[in-house]
């Protein structure tokens, strides 16, 4: 059984450097954002919906969250082969908690934009909730 931590709590944070090194990557929490939304996506789909990625980055930061265990990646048996992305259940559980730190910004100024890519509901088959806007 894990017990629960309180602020009074010491944490080591040395076990967790590397996941939080890749987290706290430009584009590694929008690719989290829109896998936890849409339930899965090709390369080129989350190029496109991410806009200004080039393909470099999108391929190291998609390596790099497979490798820490927050998304898996599936090769579809199509001429040509395709691929999908999507959130394991440590990437669903982060993005859960990706959603009080939006609305914490958004109570002290922070502003929608048109397009953002996160939601607070999803429409991932995984989870089987349904889409509610941001």
């Amino acid at each position: 059984m894990k017990k629960s931590l309180s602020v009074n709590d010491k944490f080591c944070f040395c076990p967790l450097s590397g996941v939080l090194d890749i987290i706290a990557k430009k584009w590694a929490l929008l690719i989290v954002a829109i896998l936890g939304n849409e339930g899965e996506k090709g390369f080129n789909e989350l190029k496109r919906e991410l806009g200004s990625i080039s393909p470099k980055p999108l391929s190291d930061t998609l390596k790099s969250l497979e490798r820490i265990g927050l998304v898996s990646k599936k090769v579809l048996e199509t001429s040509p082969p395709a691929v999908k992305y999507s959130l394991t259940p440590d990437g669903r559980e982060l993005r859960k908690h990706l959603i009080p730190m939006l609305i914490w910004v958004s109570e002290r100024g922070g502003q929608d934009m048109p397009g953002c890519p996160i939601r607070a509901r999803n429409n991932s088959p995984e989870t089987g909730e349904t889409s509610k806007g941001n």
